[in-house]
């Protein structure tokens, strides 16, 4: 079976499939993407991309030090109300 390949894609290296390919596109562009990905047997580097960009954002440490201050601050204040 013939495959529909576009020819911006076709000028690109593995690398650049894989880059663009990271930046998660839609539509007709995705579509190429996997075609080339296919074509080039770069499966498996395709889903190593995308695991490094789909890891959860973590928030660091000042960030949960910052709310349990706030909620210190908000116990003083309005503790003695419902005690």
């Amino acid at each position: 079976m013939a495959v529909l390949r576009s020819r911006k894609y076709l000028q690109l290296s593995d690398a650049e499939i894989l880059e663009r390919y990271k930046n998660q596109p839609t539509g007709e562009d995705l579509y190429f993407l996997q075609v080339e990905i296919e074509q080039r047997d770069l499966a498996e580097e395709a889903l190593q991309v995308l695991s490094q960009v789909n890891k959860k954002a973590r928030h660091s440490v000042l960030y949960y030090l910052f709310y349990a201050l706030m909620f210190g601050f908000f116990i003083v204040r309005f503790g003695k109300d419902f005690i």
